[in-house]
């Protein structure tokens, strides 16, 4: 009489997943190596110079933008689905303020700040002193 332990008789093998790879590691083709602009640099000059005004703009922008993307979204999901309207009102109200934070300062930053350097705004290959 078999046993409990027994393996079965007629039971396949189980399948080596290696086997069809086979060893990536070994098999994987070199990948060249890449020089890095600044990479010789220290760490305190990297190379990389932004003007304090477009830094101050850029991380204005980002902070408004993501106020707004959170207070319109949370403000609408609060009315849909919870019927707070005054919670939900005051969050849409902040988000479309920091929205409209966002555009003022994108807009402030072009007249003022992009239009004086002499450099391509419209991306057209005209300055804007030129036009």
């Amino acid at each position: 009489m078999p046993s409990d332990f027994d393996e079965w008789p007629d039971e396949p093998e189980e399948p080596d997943p290696e086997a069809r790879w086979g060893a990536p590691e070994d098999d994987l083709v070199s990948v060249p190596a890449v020089e890095i602009p600044g990479e010789d640099a220290d760490e305190a000059d990297a190379g990389v110079e932004v003007d304090g005004d477009l830094a101050k703009f850029f991380w204005a922008t980002v902070v408004y933008a993501n106020v707004a993307l959170a207070g319109i979204s949370i403000g609408l999901l609060l009315v849909a689905f919870r019927g707070q309207w005054g919670w939900g009102g005051g969050a849409i109200a902040v988000g479309l303020f920091a929205l409209y934070r966002t555009y003022d300062l994108y807009r402030t930053y072009k007249e003022e700040v992009a239009d004086g350097d002499g450099e391509t705004v419209d991306g057209g290959g005209e300055s804007a002193d030129n036009k």
